[in-house]
């Protein structure tokens, strides 16, 4: 599964002083993809490859590290890749560079995800209003229990503006019975994911070569565990608090399940949590809910209209954390590189 690079934390070691104005357009397209190997992935998998040609970026699926239990249609994977474009987007429209993203230029299935044409005198798009360059670097997955505090309706209209895309809906709900609900699912989805041997040995992989961060020998510890026993119970248990804590409950929707409707999430989902960070709020996605197809009808049903596929839930709120946790660990940007 996927390659034996080692990744490593040095690459949040990133200013934007450092940024070569003066260089020609291929140097300064190689610094913005060191603010988009800082995205989120899927169990930090970082299924990604770029090819920068002239002033032109190329965002390709890494099918070496697509997770053929837990992710087998590649939902994951191509959100993923949504949320590392939109730091690619955010980063270009702070050092004033325009850009035209063209989709899947060679079809659908293509490993060719987009490509993004950059030009001079670009202005930042409203639904990156207030996204800073530091919002990149502090965003984290903040899987603590949340403070007992609702989020502003003000705040929340700055997140519900975050959604530009007619094609997806964004849910932010407080409402009791969908949180019931989804505490139900959520169970039921841990449960039924470490029951599965297949999907304790992909996780426990992952697990084992850091991709969490752990030090070595905790990671081998942590792949053992896994590996071996079923952890449902305990899990289960834990996200019961966690889903109780929020202030909110996410949902992004598409109007069909497509890989390009999957990378478009993943943009708006990034875009919601560069957001929330800028504005000192939470955010944890809860995927397990999302990979069952039982459970993810399920979802759908909840929603107040029909025709809409869940794509992404999450929750938000205000930590309970004291101090910042660690960073999770990136590849740099000369071993994602197509042509360096």
């Amino acid at each position: 599964m996927g390659d034996k690079a080692v990744p490593t934390n040095n690459v949040w070691e990133i200013a934007e002083r450092e940024y070569p104005a003066a260089a020609p357009i291929q140097v300064r397209l190689h610094f913005l993809l060191r603010y988009a190997i800082l995205a989120p992935s899927v169990k930090n998998t970082q299924p990604w490859r770029f090819a920068v040609q002239g002033n032109r970026v190329c965002l390709f699926a890494d099918s070496t590290r697509a997770l053929s239990v837990t992710d087998p249609d590649r939902r994951e994977l191509y959100i993923s890749l949504g949320c590392t474009l939109e730091n690619l987007l955010v980063a270009g429209e702070h050092f004033g560079l325009g850009h035209e993203v063209a989709y899947f230029p060679e079809g659908s299935d293509a490993a060719l995800a987009a490509t993004v044409l950059f030009t001079p005198g670009g202005t930042a798009s409203p639904s990156r209003a207030g996204i800073s360059l530091d919002a990149i670097l502090r965003r984290h997955n903040d899987n603590s229990v949340f403070q007992p505090v609702p989020v502003p309706v003000g705040l929340r209209a700055r997140l519900e503006a975050c959604r530009e895309d007619s094609q997806l809906r964004l849910e932010l709900a407080d409402d009791r019975f969908f949180r019931r609900w989804l505490d139900g699912l959520t169970s039921e989805a841990d449960r039924l994911e470490f029951a599965n041997p297949e999907f304790r040995q992909e996780l426990g992989y992952w697990i084992g070569r850091g991709a969490f961060g752990a030090p070595r020998l905790l990671s081998r510890l942590g792949q053992f565990l896994v590996s071996r026993v079923d952890l449902g119970e305990s899990v289960a248990r834990q996200d019961r608090k966690i889903v109780g804590s929020a202030a909110l409950i996410g949902l992004v929707a598409a109007r069909d399940d497509t890989h390009l409707a999957h990378v478009r999430t993943g943009q708006l989902f990034e875009r919601l949590w560069l957001t929330a960070t800028a504005l000192g709020v939470s955010i944890h996605p809860m995927s397990q809910t999302m990979r069952l197809p039982q459970l993810r009808a399920a979802v759908a049903e909840l929603l107040p209209e029909p025709g809409w596929m869940p794509q992404h839930l999450f929750r938000v709120g205000f930590s309970s954390r004291s101090r910042t946790p660690h960073r999770t660990p990136r590849r740099p940007v000369g071993e994602v590189l197509l042509n360096s």
